[in-house]
């Protein structure tokens, strides 16, 4: 564990000791005779919960006062919390934002989220990308969907970018400490989705969109409830063509073209099913479906050269292959969730739930070969929660998930290369312990059991200290687990299995506060600290170097992309937002995170000591956004993003090997490639949204990407398109 590692457990420990005799919260029967509701906010938003119940702060304020006062509630282990009563910071991302930002998918809506940083947003998105909360990847993300998780599957295919969210409440972005109750898919963090709940007989939405590059998007939600069933139906088609002239600068000079091989098709079709059996007992069943075909182009600068090697043309010699795949994904899932109320409160809280989930992902090169990666992921979980007392609530349970896949190459006659299966078992606890009334700690760990790997026992602790009734410190620290899975193992697609990799390791530190200097204002601030082992990423199988028989043992062969552990990764880094309600119908808001994952050992030398590749040094948000009483919203904003480390390995053109006439080896490089540790210069783009009533239940919403029309590299390899539109109209019924 490093230095600074260890020093978090030992600052949660002073840190509990010493503040226990801090002042309490003012209670908020003091606060009632204050004539301003809104003078109330920062002290209402802190005050202890059992001072007063949420009915009689409803009767006391205005509706939209009282949405702002309870803005901040978080679903997690199967209790609902206030930003209060945590210690770890969670981002809310509400309608608003997700308006705001022209939001069409989950990837969408979580950029710029502090503690967020992405490649996968707009027009370009390319499932190669990914996002990173503290500098940990996309597949070390918990994505739950109404505390359901659905990327148990974890698969080299997830793509956030497929998760539409026309039907969306809100989205909760946990950065840290989610491990715990959500097993390895969290190690890098939370993010739960929450769902619109059906409160009328029949409600729903229409909507269809269309913008630039092929985009077209047709959505609809239709949900109801009567008596003791309630259903929610949501269904949205997808397609765009994503042939935007692109522009980027290379050592060589400006290089430009037509985007290849980005059109995408999707369709989505979620479906839950709600019977309350009694007051104290509901079942719910839900159920997904989601397929699509895409071209992958995972390097998508053409290198337009037309003799670089005895006459032949780059396209000819094949240094343009990278954007010539195709993908097709198709995935189910199914679960059945009971909860009940124990005893006659509402104190005891029991939840059990079976899911079966599927993923079969087909990926076709240019070379003709025919990739197949087959699973079914069985899930079983049950947790507990039980407030014992005012001052002490425990969650508890265990998950249990079996793996089953199928790996093959389709046209090789060989029948599957791998057909084999596992178990993960777990067992988890998390303590909410009210020291005083204005300090909270919490305590937790999880055991989790493999037959491959051996057993991990990995604690967290956190610690939050109500200083004032509108400033609070917290503090976690917490480790984690995570097994590579079958496609981590067997996968065979472009990115090769290895099964000799071994599972990933981290211990995550953060220190922050949250401060509400007036009624109007709202800072957030978090510096973290995050050490992990054996990192599963990438390498290239390169026949130059020591370690390419080790590959060429798994039968693999020069220019594949081979799964491997870099023994070392270290990420430091700041998140922070500022948000401030300047007048009744203005905002301006304000996110920046700031991430050095710096890889320690990263197998090759060239590789130490370089930023994770892909992952931005920094990346925010700032704007202004306005909404009047008659429902028109217009919101105008910049983002910006600092240098990016390339990705020789996993996304970057592999070199060519050619023999000349002498009979000696010609190594031939796409024009654009760069050199592993190389930066991609930072950019902004700015961008402006609106949302006009049409009618009572109409709206008609307009977004201009780009305004500037800057030219960019989204990624290495990726580059974005300059200004871009997409108009459309929302019926409500």
């Amino acid at each position: 564990m490093s230095k600074s590692l260890g020093f978090g457990v030992v600052f949660c420990c002073v840190f509990t000791v010493a503040s226990t005799s801090a002042a309490k919260a003012e209670m908020l029967k003091d606060l009632a005779t204050t004539r301003s509701a809104k003078d109330l906010w920062p002290q209402l938003a802190q005050a202890p919960k059992q001072a007063v119940q949420q009915q009689d702060l409803k009767q006391a304020l205005p509706e939209e006062e009282t949405a702002e006062l309870l803005e901040e509630v978080t679903v997690t282990g199967g209790r609902t919390k206030k930003r209060s009563e945590t210690t770890s910071p969670i981002y809310v991302i509400d309608k608003l934002e997700i308006e705001q930002k022209g939001a069409r998918t989950l990837a969408d809506a979580v950029r710029n989220v502090p503690g967020v940083t992405t490649n996968v947003f707009g027009a370009g998105a390319d499932v190669h990308n990914g996002f990173f909360i503290r500098g940990v990847p996309t597949t070390s993300t918990a994505i739950l969907i109404d505390g359901r998780a659905i990327t148990n599957l974890n698969q080299e295919h997830y793509d956030p970018s497929e998760i539409p969210i026309n039907n969306v409440e809100r989205i909760e972005v946990m950065p840290s400490g989610g491990t715990t109750l959500y097993g390895s898919t969290a190690l890098g963090g939370v993010i739960n989705v929450i769902t619109r709940k059906p409160t009328k007989p029949l409600e729903g939405q229409l909507s269809v969109e269309f913008g630039s590059y092929g985009y077209s998007k047709y959505g609809a939600y239709y949900q109801g409830k009567s008596g003791p069933i309630s259903y929610n139906l949501n269904i949205e088609n997808f397609n765009t063509l994503n042939n935007f002239f692109y522009q980027v600068q290379r050592p060589s000079g400006t290089l430009s073209g037509i985007r290849p091989n980005g059109d995408i098709n999707a369709r989505s079709y979620n479906f839950d099913l709600g019977y309350a059996i009694d007051s104290r007992n509901t079942l719910t069943f839900n159920t997904y479906l989601r397929n699509s075909a895409k071209g992958i182009a995972a390097f998508s600068i053409i290198d337009t050269r037309s003799n670089v090697f005895n006459g032949l043309s780059a396209d000819q010699v094949g240094l343009n292959d990278d954007h010539k795949s195709r993908l097709f994904t198709d995935t189910y899932g199914l679960g059945l969730t009971w909860d009940s109320k124990l005893g006659q409160g509402d104190d005891s809280n029991l939840q059990f739930r079976v899911s079966l989930d599927r993923a079969l992902n087909r990926e076709i090169e240019n070379t003709g070969e025919d990739f197949r990666t087959e699973i079914y992921l069985l899930g079983l979980r049950g947790v507990h929660n039980w407030k014992i007392s005012p001052a002490w609530n425990i969650t508890y349970g265990f998950d249990y998930l079996k793996e089953i896949g199928v790996s093959e190459v389709i046209n090789s006659g060989r029948g599957p290369d791998f057909d084999t299966s596992s178990d993960r078992p777990a067992v988890f606890m998390v303590n909410d312990i009210k020291l005083a009334s204005n300090l909270i700690f919490q305590a937790g760990a999880r055991y989790s059991l493999t037959s491959q790997f051996g057993n991990s026992f990995d604690p967290n602790v956190g610690l939050r200290w109500q200083v004032a009734p509108n400033f609070a410190l917290r503090t976690n620290f917490n480790q984690g687990f995570k097994v590579p899975n079958f496609n981590d193992l067997y996968g065979k697609t472009i990115h090769k299995g290895n099964p000799n990799l071994q599972p990933e390791r981290g211990s995550f530190f953060d220190i922050g506060f949250d401060w509400q200097p007036t009624p109007t204002t709202d800072f957030r601030f978090t510096a973290f600290a995050s050490a992990i082992t054996n990192l599963l990423t990438l390498n290239l199988a390169d026949p130059r170097l020591p370690d390419f028989q080790a590959f060429a043992s798994l039968g693999y062969d020069p220019g594949d992309r081979v799964r491997v552990n870099y023994p070392s990764l270290y990420s430091t880094g700041f998140e922070f937002s500022f948000n401030w309600k300047m007048a009744p119908n203005w905002e301006f808001f304000l996110t920046e995170t700031y991430t050095d994952a710096r890889v320690i050992d990263g197998l090759r030398q060239e590789v130490n000591q370089t930023q994770y590749a892909l992952v931005p040094f920094h990346m925010g948000r700032i704007g202004f956004g306005y909404q009047d009483p008659n429902g028109f919203r217009a919101a105008i904003f910049a983002n910006f993003v600092g240098g990016r480390s390339v990705d020789t390995y996993h996304v970057g053109p592999g070199d060519l090997f050619q023999t000349d006439g002498s009979g000696n080896t010609v190594v031939i490089s796409n024009v654009a490639k760069l050199n592993t540790g190389d930066l991609l210069p930072g950019y902004t783009t700015i961008d402006l949204s609106m949302r006009l009533p049409v009618n009572q239940g109409m709206t008609l919403n307009a977004y201009i990407d780009n305004l500037l029309n800057t030219f960019y590299e989204k990624s290495y390899g990726g580059p974005g398109p300059g200004t871009n539109f997409r108009v459309g109209l929302a019926a409500n019924f």
